[in-house]
């Protein structure tokens, strides 16, 4: 999987590249001692392990050489343990790396059937394990690809956007706090995946009209497709006003309706950004992928701002 990956966006499960696997919560230098294991012990923990969220990420865990190979059957991205214990493992170190801790888990018989990485939920032994066949891409046309442009943003977390267009027959992902872009064809009408990169997926939905409303990716993370809107002038007053940072309240700045744009004017050094409305509540400078994305208050007036996906300011009353 690749580490630009949204999804998470904050969405990230096991493994960030290939030979790479994402995150735990040991931090370099808190390394124990490793342990030497038994035959049996090894043996233990060996087999394949499925993820919660999403049943075709499936991990391999084989001992090779006093070393516990974490093999990523998506990917075939490997990461190499060592034993703290006979159910605790963690990764060799590597640099200024973080060190990635795993820990196995008995049932009631005293059989490991689950291991527990770190933010990424506990994985249960899959004994049931199938190579996944290989995804064939759908005839199409860019015409049958057209529905599913537009702008998402991910749901219960409204501070990602993404936006889809047709580019060279394929559908091309741009995610639009950073501006890098993936490609997608389509194995179904509905679902698409990344030639280079098959897991990552996604599977569309359409509302009661039969319009494209959402979009699953990763069979987990879902984005709501946001309203298209043109603002006029006046329309636009609505969204002026100063805003101040909550992470640093002096840092202020200026919300101006200008020619059907939005200038954002920095009061602490007077640099001015002019952003385009893309949809509702959603404004854009392509050149320097410069994001604005609007939260209403209660009475559904726009009182918070965040810049980049990441800075929030608030409306100064």
């Amino acid at each position: 999987m690749s580490s630009i990956k949204i999804l998470v966006l904050g969405v990230m499960v096991l493994a960030c590249g290939p030979g790479s696997v994402a995150q735990d919560t040991a931090k370099t230098g808190t390394k124990k001692k490793a342990v030497l294991l038994s035959e049996q012990e090894w043996k233990a923990v060996e087999g394949v392990f499925q993820s919660p969220q999403n049943n075709e990420m499936n991990v391999q865990f084989k001992a090779n050489n006093d070393q516990l190979v974490a093999k990523l059957l998506w990917n075939n991205g490997e990461l190499h343990l060592i034993a703290e214990s006979p159910l605790v493992f963690s990764s060799v170190p590597e640099g200024d790396k973080e060190i990635i801790r795993i820990s196995f888990i008995k049932d009631s018989s005293g059989a490991v059937n689950q291991v527990s990485v770190f933010n990424n939920g506990v994985w249960k032994r899959n004994n049931n394990y199938k190579p996944p066949s290989e995804k064939k891409e759908m005839v199409h046309t860019p015409d049958q690809l057209k529905p599913f442009e537009g702008i998402y943003q991910l749901a219960n977390e409204g501070s990602r956007i993404i936006d889809f267009t047709v580019k060279n027959n394929t559908l091309a992902l741009k995610q639009e706090w950073n501006g890098v872009e993936l490609s997608f064809v389509p194995e179904t009408s509905m679902d698409f995946f990344r030639k280079d990169d098959p897991f990552f997926t996604l599977s569309f939905s359409k509302d009661q009209d039969g319009r494209i409303s959402e979009v699953l990716a990763f069979k987990r993370d879902l984005w709501k497709k946001k309203k298209i809107i043109s603002y006029t002038n006046e329309q636009l007053r609505i969204f002026e006003g100063i805003f101040k940072s909550t992470d640093d309240p002096d840092n202020h700045i200026l919300l101006i309706a200008q020619n059907r744009h939005l200038v954002v004017r920095q009061l602490w050094d007077k640099k001015e950004t002019i952003v385009e409305t893309r949809a509702e509540n959603y404004f854009y400078n392509e050149g320097q992928s410069y994001s604005v994305i609007f939260f209403n208050d209660s009475s559904g007036k726009p009182n918070q701002a965040m810049l980049y996906g990441m800075n929030m300011f608030e409306r100064v009353r």
